[in-house]
């Protein structure tokens, strides 16, 4: 059983949100289950009558267009919640999912989530608080395409990613499973620019790369620099 009282969960997340009974109700609603690398976790168009609680790796979220080029639309992280939308609008899936490194999870069925949002007003406040804060992420990407630079919205991405990894590994640095074409699809700018200002912030110490992978070194100066106007 995973003893979630005493876990550190991702600020933001939706189990962090969540008071220490509900948290525990939550986990031990469904059953766990893990997944390797690149593992589907969810398949864009499939019926939706399950949704995950991811309590440890990186999820991405990749929506397929009707010509076959797909876009990672969202990274989804410890304490998210996993095809919510699918099992609450009763409409097939609108994305799929692929795990980026190994990922444990729990498996919670349509009918479990339903009891537990219906357990008190405010577990539900707080799935509608959570729904409402990713559509606002959403939104504020999307604006920030058409305002504020490469650079500024790339290193907006990376800092989101560092805080969802919430830990650090022993070394002290956050390495994120993504490739430098997948962090441009999030960010909004072409791969090109993506590998000329990943090649800026490790030439700064701000970050280093490898082969799907890239470690952050320096949380602070992205922070200081996201969603930053383009300087002369």
């Amino acid at each position: 059983m995973i003893r979630a009282s005493q876990e550190t969960w991702p600020e933001g997340s939706f189990v962090a949100q969540l008071p220490d009974a509900e948290r525990v109700a939550l986990l031990e609603a469904g059953t766990p289950v893990r997944f390797e690398d690149d593992a589907i976790l969810l398949v864009q168009g499939d019926v939706g009558d399950f949704l995950y609680v991811l309590t440890g790796g990186l999820v991405k979220v990749i929506v397929g267009a009707a010509s076959g080029a797909q876009t990672t639309l969202a990274i989804r992280s410890r304490g998210d919640l996993l095809g919510e939308f699918a099992l609450l609008d009763n409409k097939p899936r609108t994305a799929t999912a692929c795990a980026a490194g190994p990922v444990t999870a729990v498996k919670v069925g349509g009918a479990a989530f339903q009891a537990f949002t219906d357990r008190s007003p405010a577990v539900h406040a707080t799935v509608m608080r959570y729904l409402l804060s990713k559509m606002r992420s959403t939104t504020e990407r999307r604006a920030a395409e058409r305002v504020w630079d490469a650079r500024g919205r790339l290193a907006q991405v990376l800092y989101e990613l560092g805080r969802q990894r919430a830990l650090p590994d022993a070394d002290g640095l956050i390495r994120i499973p993504i490739t430098q074409s997948e962090l441009g699809e999030l960010a909004g700018v072409a791969v090109s620019t993506a590998e000329r200002v990943l090649k800026d912030l490790r030439r700064r110490g701000t970050v280093s790369t490898r082969y799907r992978e890239i470690t952050i070194r320096d949380m602070d100066y992205l922070k200081s620099i996201r969603f930053s106007r383009e300087k002369p």
